[in-house]
């Protein structure tokens, strides 16, 4: 059923290119139709064909998708036995835009085609970068919201956006590889704009992107797991070796510190903390803290404070481990 609607869709792209010319010589069709019965009902189509890439710190996300609007206006009625093309200066329109287009190619030019009883469809496919708003508390096994924000230039007492769950249609394969997209549905709303002080109809179509999070898990939190391990082997190696034990405890530390700069470009600088964050940050008062214990058996040692400086020891071997999996647990369980 969703290959047939995307072969439907896209073919009304190219469809009005052979449709004869619709023979228009009324003034007032510029105006909306039946304007005494109220806001006229615009549906509104959506085929996302492709989603490319989804960019966190931008928080943007790069599409390829088929809008397309109908509308009823009994005064465009001909006898002709298949829809015709007319031009957009021709008759009215519901001026559709949308509101969080950042970048829009348009594959090909809008397109009216006029049915024989007087309905209108308005399709356009088009290829751009629009933006969405990212919360990445749960980062990296975190949900967004995409979605695609259209408005109408009329008011709210003069168009009203329609759109139902089988009217916004998605592509059975995306080329986007991490990331794991659904439809949700629409939203209606008023969006007024304080500008030009108006009030203008709006509808939102959801989608909800899951982020894979296999990438985060073996690329980059195993290694850093292996970077806080580091630090448990000096508690292993005997206590009369300080320069190994001190070299590599603080060696963790260093490379741990390193991993933190290069994490900085994955993510916006965002004024909360996410649970990869907290993770690192745990990650790095275990790494300081084993730095800390090992020095400090070295320095019992030194003084010839034998017993302290084994139960210090001891004692690490232990904790450290369960420190750990109680840093798991809360950054990303909790």
């Amino acid at each position: 059923m969703k290959t047939l609607i995307a072969i439907m869709t896209l073919l009304l792209c190219s469809s009005s290119a052979l449709a004869e010319r619709c023979a228009f010589d009324d003034a007032t069709l510029g105006s909306r139709p039946l304007q005494a019965q109220g806001p006229t009902d615009v549906a509104v189509r959506v085929y996302l064909n492709d989603v490319i890439s989804i960019h966190d710190v931008d928080q943007s996300f790069v599409a390829d998708v088929v809008f397309r609007a109908e509308w009823q206006d009994p005064r465009l009625r001909h006898e002709l036995e298949v829809p015709c093309r007319a031009e957009v200066d021709e008759i009215w329109t519901p001026v559709l835009q949308l509101l969080n287009q950042r970048s829009l190619e348009s594959i090909r030019a809008p397109e009216l085609l006029v049915s024989p009883d007087g309905s209108v469809v308005s399709g356009v496919r088009a290829f751009g970068e629009f933006s969405y708003r990212a919360d990445l508390s749960n980062f990296p096994f975190d949900k967004q919201e995409l979605s695609f924000k259209i408005v109408s230039t009329y008011g709210p007492e003069d168009v009203r956006l329609i759109s139902r769950p089988e009217m916004f249609e998605l592509a059975e394969q995306l080329s986007i590889s991490n990331w794991n997209i659904e439809i949700e549905g629409s939203s209606s709303k008023v969006q007024y704009i304080s500008a030009v002080d108006k009030k203008l109809d709006r509808i939102d179509l959801i989608m909800r992107a899951e982020r894979l999070a296999g990438y985060y898990t073996w690329q980059q939190l195993l290694p850093l797991l292996l970077v806080v391990m580091m630090t448990w082997v000096t508690f292993w190696i005997p206590e009369e070796f300080v320069p190994p034990r001190v070299g590599l405890a603080a060696t963790s530390m260093l490379t741990l510190i390193a991993y933190r700069f290069a994490m900085s470009s994955v993510l916006p600088p965002i004024a909360y903390l996410t649970r990869l964050d907290v993770f690192m940050i745990g990650a790095s008062i275990l790494v300081f803290a084993g730095l800390a214990a090992t020095v400090a058996v070295s320095y019992f040692g030194h003084n010839n404070n034998r017993e302290m400086a084994d139960t210090v020891n001891r004692s690490a071997r232990w904790m450290s481990p369960l420190l750990m999996v109680m840093l798991i647990v809360f950054s990303f369980f909790a």
